[in-house]
């Protein structure tokens, strides 16, 4: 699918854009149709050859389509621009350094890219993201399986966190491990929302990754900081005594934490056969 200037402007000056614009709001349209819109919706009177000539080359570059000569947008070009201003607005709102779009340069086992992360607040909010558009990126067949001591996505972010696995068609696991009666709630809600939880203390467990489909995550993060996350989920362990507030500001503490992605089909297989645990009682 070619996407190139795909929005045509506020107000359209060439043909083909005008095309597109009055394809969005009535539909399908005839050659005949589109002349006499052209020039009752923008006062410009335009050949036959002029419209059939941009329409041919809408149809070449897969934006629209035409059925018993009759014209109307590609749904298939409407969803590509769909995902394309998401991911953009998203970017641009959140004036990231890290874009989930700079994983489509990852073509080739071995390729790989590095983040850099401030704090543990936006490094939730980057996996967040991934699970939000995983589908975009890979068939429904993939899979995820994220690992963690601790769980808090279900105490910062619930409705976050309830979207994106509501919007997600692939089966996504996680492995915590630890048991506490907060953990116990986090993963209890969690479960209730459509991920697959369960609790280990296996040692051999690849605990610093995370598998999204073919792309191995692996994550570190500030020492200082993630000994005082753990000191913070020692003292804390019944949610009647959880200080929220501590929490989010430990989230927000600024430190030095980085993710390195490696796209590599083979380990992300062998990692995932850790999936086999959520038959068992760990």
């Amino acid at each position: 699918m070619i996407i190139r200037a795909l929005l045509p402007k506020l107000i359209p000056k060439t043909v083909k854009e005008k095309i597109i614009v009055l394809l969005a709001s009535e539909f399908p349209l005839t050659v005949k149709d589109l002349k006499l819109k052209i020039k009752a919706n923008f006062n410009e009177s335009v050949s036959y050859q002029s419209v059939h000539k941009e329409l041919n080359h809408l149809i070449t570059d897969e934006i629209i389509i035409c059925e018993n000569k009759k014209y109307l947008l590609n749904i298939e070009w409407i969803k590509q621009v769909g995902l394309f201003s998401d991911l953009i607005l998203s970017n641009y709102t959140s004036q990231k350094k890290h874009s989930i779009n700079k994983l489509l340069e990852l073509k080739n086992d071995g390729d790989s890219l590095s983040f850099d992360f401030e704090s543990y607040a936006q490094l939730d909010n980057y996996f967040l993201e991934l699970i939000d558009y995983f589908n975009e990126f890979f068939e429904k067949e993939k899979r995820i399986l994220m690992h963690y001591t601790h769980n808090w996505w279900p105490l910062v972010y619930p409705l976050r966190e309830k979207e994106v696995v509501a919007k997600l068609k692939s089966e996504i696991y996680g492995v915590c491990g630890a048991n506490s009666n907060i953990d116990k709630f986090c993963s209890n809600f969690e479960k209730s929302i459509g991920i697959k939880v369960i609790h280990s203390t296996n040692a051999h467990l690849h605990w610093h990754l995370n598998i999204m489909g073919d792309l191995i995550f692996s994550f570190y993060g500030d020492d200082i900081i993630n000994k005082e996350i753990n000191d913070f989920f020692v003292k804390h362990k019944e949610l009647k005594s959880l200080d929220l507030k501590h929490l989010t500001d430990l989230l927000q503490k600024k430190g030095k934490f980085r993710v390195l992605v490696v796209k590599d089909s083979q380990f992300a297989k062998s990692v995932l056969e850790e999936v086999k645990l959520f038959n068992q009682k760990v």
